[in-house]
């Protein structure tokens, strides 16, 4: 029986994969349909073609034989292409500079979203929120040196109401060091528990952990906490990796991941739940999606740069620098797609163990 959920983890890891890089073209299809340029081709997977159909404006939608991502033809994206003279005015390099950046930057945009809406999902779902009775005591912590037992209701420091885990936590913190007074709930009984905090980064640190309760958001509430948490990860990733750049994380710490590693990272999210499966889902999403503004060919990151030194020198980069930008751009992701199949094989991640 165990095989077969294993199997089931794997499909909807690489149905989960697939609807990331599906949603990423999808952007920037709608973008370029927007913006009046002629899309040749939006296909569902690689490979070879199943079938395939053409609407009035010449569009051919189809599926390949392995349905996993897709991707899409734009006219005049490929410099060598010879256009057809009627279609002259709605190939890419044809539009102006906001038509081509809002394209190239369609497919981030799309996973942002994409985000977003499944971080509403994964809170509708329900989240586990911390309250300020205590669950765990840390051994030879002030806590328990201070008498502190688990399934102590934190309701006060000092005289200060306390209502929920982030009151306890901020009004512990302001007493780096120094003896409090803090007010509990044990046996339906208040009770005064003197302890001398410890220190830590400046901070006071009692040493406990809180008990977590399953709670159920309002649709607006859901709204609002999708945005904030896409924005907080999103400011987490841009930081991480500017410390990558500057040296604060070591190199040693930071690995590429290959498609490998991201279905196995996936199916090990499944194995999790659903609602941690879909919180994966969006994070990839975002993760990809600003991994796709790195400025090497041919990511979007590139062809952002090369648009914007276009639209100042106003005329094409040379042909020739193009073949080097390109060879080098793509020299580089297959490299660290390697290296990240050699970790991937030999040094596995296991999200459960991070």
């Amino acid at each position: 029986m165990q095989f077969y959920i294993t199997i089931l983890q794997y499909i909807l890891a690489i149905v989960g994969l697939s609807l990331i890089v599906l949603v990423h073209e999808l952007g920037h299809f709608a973008m370029a349909k927007s913006s009046g340029i002629h899309v040749e081709e939006f296909f569902i997977g690689f490979g070879p073609r199943l079938f395939k159909f053409k609407d009035r404006r010449g569009t051919a939608y189809g599926i390949n034989a392995i349905p996993v991502g897709g991707y899409n033809k734009l006219l005049g994206m490929d410099r060598n292409e010879s256009i057809p003279p009627d279609l002259k005015d709605k190939s890419f390099h044809s539009k102006p500079f906001y038509k081509k950046l809002l394209v190239v930057i369609g497919g981030v945009g799309f996973n942002v979203v994409f985000a977003v809406i499944l971080m509403g999902v994964y809170l509708s779902m329900g989240i586990l929120a911390p309250t300020s009775t205590i669950d765990y005591i840390q051994p030879e912590s002030p806590a328990e040196t201070g008498s502190f037992e688990v399934g102590d209701e934190v309701v006060a420091l000092n005289g200060q109401k306390i209502e929920s885990w982030d009151d306890f936590s901020n009004l512990t913190k302001k007493y780096p060091a120094e003896e409090v007074t803090y007010t509990v709930i044990r046996d339906g009984e208040k009770i005064d528990l003197k302890v001398r905090l410890d220190e830590v980064e400046g901070q006071g640190f009692l040493g406990i952990s809180p008990r977590y309760i399953e709670e159920k958001l309002g649709f607006f509430e859901i709204v609002k906490e999708s945005f904030k948490l896409t924005w907080d990860i999103s400011v987490t990733y841009v930081k991480l990796f500017g410390m990558l750049f500057t040296g604060k994380i070591p190199l040693s710490e930071a690995r590429p991941v290959s498609p490998v590693g991201l279905v196995s990272i996936f199916q090990q999210s499944a194995s999790m739940g659903i609602q941690n499966f879909i919180f994966f889902i969006a994070l990839v999403s975002l993760i990809m999606g600003f991994g796709n503004l790195i400025p090497v060919f041919p990511l979007d990151g590139g062809n952002i740069i090369l648009i914007i030194i276009e639209t100042i020198r106003k005329k094409p980069v040379p042909a020739k620098v193009m073949e080097i930008l390109n060879f080098t751009g793509i020299a580089i992701l297959v490299f660290l797609l390697l290296i990240g199949l050699v970790f991937d094989i030999i040094n596995p991640f296991d999200i459960r163990n991070m």
